[in-house]
């Protein structure tokens, strides 16, 4: 065992080159993706006292896209695998996360900002089936490394974006700010599309037929599939717990901590720049050992490092706790996903990611509104026991799903598991 850990990390991490520009591509294409409603999430409080809206109108802006995400997450992954042309859904869910704030400049109102929201919300959630299996044919033998690498994107995005809208605030108004981001972002667009379309320097992978009727077939036998539909309930007890935390973890460090605001901002940077740090590391060890391992240390390293975060309270040890968390609960989604589409047959891994996204996004909606309930009946601190415990029922149910195999070459069935 030892000696397997001393391998993996040993491993060198792939470089940006001529074989895996694609791979590049995509998590910069997934940094655009979340970077420019990141921004537009920061204009919000202009944007509202401009045009006058209220905060309930506001509400329904920032809830129309978790709304979109329910619903299209899971059509979205059985239209890639019915369709296939990944590439051209990549483009089409950048053109319709950029392109509707073009329209909110030429006619700013609440409804054509509702509808906005609605059409990004569909282009983002587009997004995450066509790159991830992308990421997965293009380069079968570093999918976790891959998966990785696109959340890294993500976290990218949704970090600098904000702070270069924040900046340029200071010199233009908010319609001023959304320009620039839609210029600058559909420019880059074009050059990341353009490099997916550039010849590799290795062989493409073989072409497969798509067939509508049997990817619905396909959607099926995915539903009946006990081991995806555990890393689906697990994946989303896990985008629970980091939905919880950035929910609740501000409202502990203010209320019971009395941190002043530089401080808490601080933090919770803290927290991200972790995750930062984790995901390649975590995508390249699930490559290497396999993803059951790297999850299941994760999850567990999570729940007890959110108890010793409520019991240390206002301590130095507190801020080396929170990086610790972050690290780890970052850590855990390229390895969950990873170990989903190997699991399922090649052709379905599209559906595979709508059913993981949907999964999330009815744990992430449910979150606030459950934990606010108990923390108004029960205090603050219990709404973390909670989600530690739920962490641990996770990490539980992982111990039924055996780990993957390295048949990583075979393309027309699933990835056989072993114990």
């Amino acid at each position: 065992m030892e000696a397997t850990w001393k391998s993996a990390f040993r491993w060198r991490l792939p470089r940006p080159d001529l074989s895996n520009v694609g791979l590049w591509a995509i998590a910069a294409g997934h940094a655009l993706n979340h970077g420019i409603s990141a921004a537009f999430t920061l204009l919000l409080p202009f944007l509202a006292k401009d045009l006058g809206l209220s905060f309930v109108q506001v509400g329904l802006l920032v809830g129309m896209r978790q709304v979109m995400s329910m619903v299209v997450n899971l059509p979205a992954g059985v239209l890639v695998d019915s369709l296939g042309h990944r590439e051209r859904l990549m483009a089409t869910s950048l053109a319709a996360t950029i392109l509707p704030y073009g329209v909110v400049l030429a006619h700013p109102s609440f409804y054509t900002l509702l509808a906005c929201q609605a059409v990004v919300g569909f282009g983002m959630f587009l997004w995450h089936p066509a790159a991830i299996t992308s990421l997965s044919t293009r380069y079968p033998d570093r999918r976790g490394y891959g998966l990785a690498l696109h959340e890294v994107g993500a976290n990218l995005g949704d970090t600098l974006a904000p702070l270069a809208a924040g900046v340029l605030l200071a010199l233009l108004p908010w319609t001023g700010v959304l320009a620039v981001h839609v210029a600058v972002s559909a420019v880059l667009a074009g050059v990341l599309l353009l490099a997916l379309r550039a010849p590799t320097g290795v062989d493409p992978p073989p072409a497969r037929e798509h067939r509508p009727r049997a990817s619905l077939r396909g959607l099926g036998l995915t539903l009946r599939n006990p081991a995806l539909l555990v890393l689906a309930l697990v994946s989303g007890v896990r985008s629970l717990t980091q939905n919880g935390l950035n929910t609740f973890l501000p409202l502990y460090l203010v209320y019971s901590l009395h941190l002043p605001a530089p401080l808490l901002g601080l933090y919770m940077t803290l927290v991200q720049a972790s995750g930062l740090v984790a995901t390649p590391i975590a995508g390249t060890l699930s490559d290497r050992i396999g993803p059951k391992r790297v999850a299941t240390v994760g999850m567990t390293t999570t729940s007890l490092a959110v108890l010793a975060a409520v019991l240390l309270g206002a301590t130095p040890a507190f801020v080396l706790v929170l990086a610790v968390l972050g690290f780890f609960l970052y850590s855990m989604r390229p390895a969950l996903f990873r170990w989903a589409i190997g699991v399922v047959p090649r052709q379905h891994e599209g559906t595979t990611v709508g059913l993981l996204f949907t999964a999330q996004s009815v744990f992430s909606a449910l979150t606030p509104v459950a934990g606010g309930a108990v923390a108004d009946r029960f205090g603050l601190v219990v709404v973390f026991y909670a989600i530690a415990g739920s962490v641990l029922v996770g990490n539980a149910l992982l111990r039924w799903v055996p780990d993957l195999n390295k048949r990583e070459g075979d393309e027309s069935t699933p990835h056989h598991p072993r114990s």
